[in-house]
């Protein structure tokens, strides 16, 4: 390791906003996702810090998967900041979904402020193996 290595500074990551959202009070951020695919299906992971799964709406519409998150109400505290780096908001984000998906099959679950979302194939998409008889 190099001392360069062991010094590096801590970098605080941007948020993303929504662009064009001006419907809802506050902030609207884009939150980071990683999507992985496997035979069965897709699993999808969703970066929502301080997010309460009360306040997390998840919906599958019309080939539309729909994450909302409202921004919270303010806490009625008087303070003046001094230094922010992290300015709360609400989450929005929004996936078109193949018909390969089985929506009923869907799952969600919220964990350290990460959300998981598991999307398995239908049967009709899954790989399978087609037996190679000899002549």
């Amino acid at each position: 390791m190099t001392d360069r290595e062991a010094t590096q500074e801590l970098t605080a990551s941007e948020k993303q906003p929504v662009a064009g959202e001006g419907t809802r009070p506050g902030p609207v951020y884009r939150p980071d996702v990683d999507i992985l695919e496997s035979r069965d299906g897709y699993l999808i992971h969703v970066d929502l810090p301080g997010v309460d799964e009360k306040a997390l709406d998840v919906r599958l519409e019309d080939g539309v998967l729909r994450l909302d998150v409202p921004a919270p109400a303010p806490d009625g505290a008087v303070t003046t900041p001094l230094h922010t780096e992290y300015r709360p908001g609400g989450y929005h984000r929004e996936f078109r979904i193949s018909e390969g998906i089985d929506a009923a099959a869907v799952t969600a679950e919220l964990r350290n402020g990460v959300l998981e979302l598991r999307l398995p194939k239908s049967e009709a998409r899954k790989p399978r193996s087609i037996e190679v008889r000899a002549a």
